[in-house]
């Protein structure tokens, strides 16, 4: 039980109908805002959006097996009903509630690439010392963000949020909705920047997440990535924000959480580091080196809340690469007249000219058996500098052995166009469904296939075409 009936009518000023009034004995289990994807016991909120309504769909969730609705206008219905002015208000009501009776630690992280894979690595090590509540798949902007708070349990010891944003002023009232005891930026890099004037501004907007350290309620710890240029003016404006004290993480030797080597193996990576000094060696059942920074931040978290770090050590060994960021399979792919062996690499979830150049120098590290093909996909949202960027790939690409190279998208023509290599192979196909028709005729046995691209590009279904058409699997991979 997450919510009783009378907690979730004070805490959103509803009026009741009838049905509610005479049976206040119900409670929630949880909270959805989609009626397709309704749990049993779960409080049903109808949100308004441009092109759905809520209202529209409480039959389903009742059919789903919805305990009660929070709408804004009457509807005919036979569950119990809170009516309130505004539903997302009411959202938003129920995770300040959250919060407020919450006595555990909370943990918000954001950054420009890294923030959800770095809040499953901290999750993941949490829960080793108590309850971890943390954000579900990508439910971390406005809506997401509440609707995550309002799901956490009273008694959890811990709440790991992921935040982020696409312009400036969006982070500020997250942050200081969740108060974070600890807020984290992975990296600044140009993701978005489309909707900004520079990696200046970028970082400033990221900044935001420091806004709820200075809630009495928070310990005030801001982690920052000494790798990036703005360390400086981000440690002032954690300062300035209200935030206690500034942990620094990365490679350098200023770093109170200092990388120092980070090594590849068969079944993943070995980094080795300091934490305040004191040397320390994980291990992470993931491939790519960039990965060690997000364990480091999950270790340096276990640090800053005073826990030993050993419980986290052994767990954070156990966790595997992320669907659609990076995860693994080895597979039989069978069409009609072909069976051939592949390894499939999904990175289909979403792109940036950092996290892309870091998968294709990653891919170019990988042991492989055979060619290694390349299918990349448009990376979205960089206003006026998308073309320079797209085509600025071309260096990395020609220097990783990819062998062939399919691009996906009107920018990634001009990717297709930079590559002067004579190793390189590059096909170019306006969208998915075109790439997904070159598969049988460009695939050949031992290929290794790096799939990776922004999510509106929807790569994902050509991952799934490989994947599903797998008939015998020699290797898989799980998220953590």
């Amino acid at each position: 039980m997450i919510w009783t009936a009378a907690d979730i009518i004070s805490a959103v000023n509803g009026t009741t109908d009838h049905a509610a009034m005479n049976n206040m004995s119900w409670f929630a289990d949880g909270i959805s805002i989609d009626s397709r994807k309704i749990n049993s016991g779960d409080l049903f909120i109808a949100l308004r959006g441009d092109h759905h309504d809520g209202h529209d769909h409480i039959a389903q969730a009742a059919k789903h097996g919805a305990v009660a609705a929070i709408i804004s206008q009457p509807v005919d219905t036979d569950l119990p009903t809170i009516m309130v002015n505004d539903t997302m208000q009411a959202c938003e009501q129920l995770a300040m509630a959250a919060r407020q009776r919450h006595q555990g630690k909370r943990i918000a992280i954001t950054g420009s690439v890294g923030k959800t894979g770095t809040r499953m690595l901290v999750a993941k090590a949490l829960a080793c010392y108590g309850v971890t509540h943390f954000s579900e798949g990508n439910l971390n902007n406005h809506i997401g963000a509440p609707l995550s708070l309002a799901r956490m349990p009273a008694s959890c010891d811990f709440g790991v949020f992921e935040l982020g944003m696409n312009h400036a002023g969006e982070l500020s009232p997250l942050s200081q909705l969740v108060a974070p005891d600890i807020a984290v930026i992975t990296t600044i890099a140009d993701s978005h920047i489309g909707h900004f004037n520079s990696l200046n501004d970028i970082a400033m907007a990221k900044a935001e997440i420091f806004d709820g350290l200075a809630h009495p309620d928070s310990t005030g710890i801001a982690m920052i990535n000494t790798r990036d240029q703005f360390t400086p003016p981000l440690d002032q404006k954690a300062h300035d924000a209200g935030g206690k004290t500034v942990l620094r993480f990365g490679f350098s030797v200023d770093a109170e959480y200092q990388l120092i080597s980070v090594k590849r193996h068969a079944d993943g990576i070995t980094a080795e580091a300091n934490i305040r000094g004191e040397p320390i060696r994980f291990t992470l059942g993931m491939m790519a080196a960039h990965w060690a920074e997000s364990g480091l931040i999950a270790l340096g978290i276990v640090d800053a809340l005073g826990l030993p770090l050993e419980p986290a050590i052994s767990a954070l060994a156990s966790v595997r690469d992320l669907p659609g960021r990076g995860a693994r399979s080895t597979l039989i792919w069978r069409q009609t007249d072909i069976a051939i062996g592949l390894t499939v690499i999904d990175d289909s979830y979403n792109a940036s000219p950092l996290s892309m150049r870091t998968a294709i120098d990653s891919f170019g590290h990988d042991p492989v058996n055979g060619r290694r093909v390349a299918i990349l996909g448009d990376m979205l949202e960089l206003g006026d500098i998308a073309a320079e960027k797209h085509a600025a790939l071309a260096p990395i690409v020609e220097a990783s052995g990819i062998s062939i190279l399919i691009t996906v998208g009107g920018l990634m023509e001009h990717l297709n166009t930079a590559i002067s290599s004579p190793h390189v192979t590059a096909i170019h196909v306006k969208d998915v469904d075109a790439a997904i028709a070159l598969m049988a005729s460009v695939l050949e046995h031992n290929d290794a296939v790096l799939v990776k691209g922004s999510q509106g590009v929807g790569l994902a279904k050509l991952v799934n075409t490989l994947t599903s058409s797998a008939t015998e699997k020699n290797g898989d991979s799980h998220a953590a």
